[in-house]
């Protein structure tokens, strides 16, 4: 009769688990079709993210989305850059690659993630907008060592720091701006990061998520900010 007792404890626990881990899942993956899909990504604060491959993205692709190739090499280490604590919507082509994408992010700690059911073909179909652009140019970013980005630190009274990569979309639009501080603050030095490539100042520095600017003063961290910010808020904490 105790066996009996222990077992059905034992069956009720592993339901509880399982019930628990879907209840989980259900609250950070989400799969919606294309007019909710749009709905979204119209009224809230997110990053659409893309992940065919460059030669599909090139041929049609949601505006403001960021591309990342669902079958390359660093695919997981690139996701792992974009930031967590923000909706993230998730397409490829038919919906599979994102599918498996949301499942990925799940696991790595992504808050809320939304799968495009049907994916960019379902997108098409309702007549939703498609941007076609030219393919993308990726130039060869500097390899920047911890010796090099500590000496700028420390030899400079003022320094924003700008973690960012090629593909980031928010990372684009904050480039020209970063330009423009940089050229009407004379007094300040500004240093240009690509996350990509270096990872050992990304797992130094904490840098979770780009685009991710840092002022130093004087040789230390005064202000730290992930995702696109206003000009005249980053420029306040530089003077």
């Amino acid at each position: 009769m105790k066996m009996i007792k222990n077992i059905i404890i034992n069956l009720f626990s592993l339901l509880l688990v399982s019930c628990s881990s879907e209840s989980i899942e259900a609250q950070v993956i989400h799969n919606v079709n294309a007019k909710e899909f749009n709905k979204l990504i119209k009224s809230d604060e997110g990053i659409i993210l893309d992940v065919r491959t460059v030669g599909e993205l090139n041929k049609g692709h949601i505006e403001d989305a960021t591309n990342i190739d669902f079958y390359a090499s660093d695919f997981a280490s690139k996701l792992n850059l974009i930031r967590k604590d923000v909706p993230i919507y998730v397409y490829c082509m038919s919906g599979g690659r994102s599918s498996k994408t949301t499942h990925k992010m799940k696991e790595l700690g992504f808050d809320k993630v939304y799968n495009l059911l049907g994916g960019f073909s379902e997108w098409k179909l309702n007549n939703f907008k498609v941007v076609i652009k030219e393919g993308q140019v990726f130039k060869k970013q500097k390899f920047t060592t911890m010796s090099e980005f500590s000496e700028v630190i420390q030899n400079n009274d003022i320094v924003l720091a700008d973690f960012s990569t090629q593909w980031c979309v928010p990372c684009k639009k904050m480039k020209p701006i970063i330009e423009e501080i940089k050229k009407e603050n004379k007094h300040l030095k500004v240093v240009f990061i690509d996350a990509d490539i270096n990872k050992d100042l990304v797992k130094k520095y904490k840098v979770r998520g780009v685009p991710v600017f840092i002022v130093y003063r004087d040789g230390v961290e005064v202000f730290r900010h992930v995702g696109m910010i206003d000009k005249l808020e980053l420029v306040n904490k530089i003077k």
